[in-house]
């Protein structure tokens, strides 16, 4: 049993095909070799404006970009009691520790989250 209607379906669908064809309108980077750089910013400009939703993808290079290392000394100064106590050498891989009960997860998973989520990031990139 789907959770979506038929008709939210053809609407994600139509979405994607209008996201599909506009992408493909801009092979090459932001334009289709026809009109001005100025003309094709205007474009995208005008595109996005009108667009019902951007989706933006961005994996781990952006977290790297701005700063958030997950090992060595940002991990030896935040987690130093967990690299201590169980061995654990950075934060991506802790989040697949078998912690030794609840209480020492959770531990882990509230600092990871305050850090990466509520302190400035090194960089400004985002």
């Amino acid at each position: 049993m789907s959770i979506f209607s038929n008709k939210q379906k053809a609407d994600y669908s139509q979405t994607l095909q209008k996201g599909i064809s506009f992408v493909r309108g801009l092979r090459g980077g932001m334009t289709d070799h026809t009109g001005s750089r100025e003309e094709n910013l205007q474009r995208l400009k005008s595109e996005i404006k009108n667009a019902d939703a951007i989706v933006i993808g961005a994996g781990a290079g952006l977290s790297t970009a701005a700063g958030f290392l997950y090992s060595g000394e940002r991990f030896d100064h935040w987690f130093f009691d967990f690299k201590e106590r169980l061995g654990l050498t950075d934060m991506y891989s802790g989040g697949f520790y078998p912690f030794p009960d609840d209480e020492t997860r959770w531990a882990f998973w509230a600092r990871n989250i305050y850090i990466n989520r509520y302190l400035e990031p090194p960089k400004p990139t985002y």
